[in-house]
């Protein structure tokens, strides 16, 4: 019985680790400013096969951040293709997992699944794509992948109502009715207590990121073929306006409705710090599942919390950045629809698991040490996420620089940034990404066709 006591133990302790070492490591890392080192980690991390093609999603989506980050555009771009490819296969993938994983996933928890595509992954990752393509000339790939964004961004809506409707049947009319109903009325105080106020996580109106919505209008303005073109733009960029109320959004809207009117300038898009992540919050069930001797029982759920920025703004002369769009608002908000869900698996998992204790409790007292040992070690969040995407996007427009060289100012730095620009003088992008204090911006040149 003691030797299936460590047994337990140690498999449990191995099963439920929530953060492994090598996100710590890669989070170290990032908050050093070592993005050699990060990039190079999350590459080996994304297991890539035979063909070059990475197994590991959310690994891919750190990768080709980080590629991007350090200009290598065409890498970049293959490893988010591996990305698209396997969140295309994300269906298939969780009903192949649905047997042994799914299993697994009841007795410790979230962890033991394949990370599962958040919808503004899918819509950053096109976004990406198309800016990649953008800073390569390549405007025919650039046109496709920012049609895939805004397919993507038109159906959130309906895919969050639908997510929504599922999930009030499965607490309504699901076999654990009962106990959820319960479960969810006990919780509010929990988190009440916790400090956690989950009805802050509001997304924007029809789950929109803003940023890449106004990135495929600024596209079709600056790089339009006709009128087909300039519609699209105006459309992007009149939701984009609605959501953001941004002052350069309406004057490039204006531009749009008579883009012959459109005068060579420099657009400075600012992709800002780190984004929302998670931590764990571990609480006591607000139930008593069964009578007799517990040694253990509780519940672990992902808590979001605020990304962190890397400056205040960005400036050129007395000019400084303004907000365009928050990032952590898209994550939370998405988040949010799920949270419900997320907190329900969990009550079903904890409920099986104590079930299961004073069962094994019953039999033997070493049993049900070893059962409760195993479940408070696999009591563990699910704290996955795309680490790099930022927390924020600014925006700004000034005017096209006499000598060709756009000088940009980070507050709190001490030296300025010369950024070259075309000789010929004509619309363009100078795209900004910050990760942190630590690291030096990563800088491109988005020009106009």
């Amino acid at each position: 019985m003691r030797r299936l006591l460590i047994t337990c133990i140690s498999a449990a302790v191995l099963a439920g680790c929530a953060t492994p070492e090598s996100t710590r490591n890669f989070k170290l890392e990032l908050q050093a400013g070592n993005i050699p080192a990060a990039t190079e980690r999350a590459v080996t991390e994304s297991d890539l096969n035979k063909e070059d093609q990475p197994e590991d999603l959310l690994w891919a989506l750190e990768a080709g951040t980080l590629l991007r980050y350090n200009t290598l555009s065409e890498r970049s771009t293959r490893m988010l293709d591996g990305a698209e490819a396997l969140m295309k296969d994300d269906d298939t993938r969780n009903v192949v997992a649905s047997g042994g994983q799914q299993v697994a996933a009841v007795l410790t928890n979230d962890n033991a699944l394949p990370y599962s595509p958040n919808v503004y992954d899918t819509v950053m990752l096109n976004t990406y794509k198309a800016l990649n393509f953008w800073q390569q000339g390549d405007y025919a790939n650039a046109r496709v992948e920012w049609n895939r964004v805004d397919d993507r961004q038109r159906r959130a809506a309906e895919h969050f109502e639908a997510e929504i409707a599922k999930q009030r049947d499965e607490v309504e009319t699901g076999d654990n009715a009962d106990l959820v109903n319960r479960s969810l009325a006990g919780s509010d105080a929990a988190f009440e207590k916790a400090g956690v106020d989950v009805s802050q996580w509001t997304p924007y109106a029809g789950y929109i990121n803003p940023a890449a919505l106004y990135l495929h209008g600024l596209y079709f303005l600056l790089n339009g073929e006709g009128k087909a073109d300039y519609d699209k733009a105006k459309t992007s960029l009149e939701r984009a306006f609605a959501l953001t109320n941004h002052a350069q959004v309406k004057a490039d809207l204006a531009s749009a409705r008579r883009p012959k009117t459109l005068k060579p300038a420099v657009w400075v898009l600012f992709e800002n710090g780190l984004a929302a992540s998670k931590r764990e919050l571990r609480i006591d069930l607000p139930l008593f599942l069964v009578t007799g001797a517990l040694h253990y029982t509780g519940i672990a759920l992902p808590i979001m919390e605020d990304g962190v920025p890397a400056y205040p703004h960005i400036a050129v002369g007395r000019q400084k950045s303004q907000p365009l769009a928050n990032m952590d608002t898209i994550i939370k908000g998405e988040f949010k629809t799920r949270f419900n869900a997320i907190l329900v698996r969990e009550i079903i998992r904890a409920t099986a698991k104590t079930v299961l204790q004073k069962q094994l409790n019953d039999q033997n007292p070493w049993l049900g040490l070893a059962a409760a040992v195993a479940q408070a070690a696999s009591t563990q969040a699910d704290l996955r996420g795309w680490i790099t995407l930022p927390h924020d996007f600014h925006l700004m427009q000034v005017p096209y620089p006499k000598d060709n060289v756009l000088t940009l100012t980070l507050p709190g730095t001490e030296a300025d940034i010369e950024v070259p620009l075309p000789g010929q003088k004509a619309p363009v992008v100078v795209y900004v990404r910050a990760l942190n204090a630590a690291a030096a911006p990563s800088i491109q040149i988005l020009a106009s066709k």
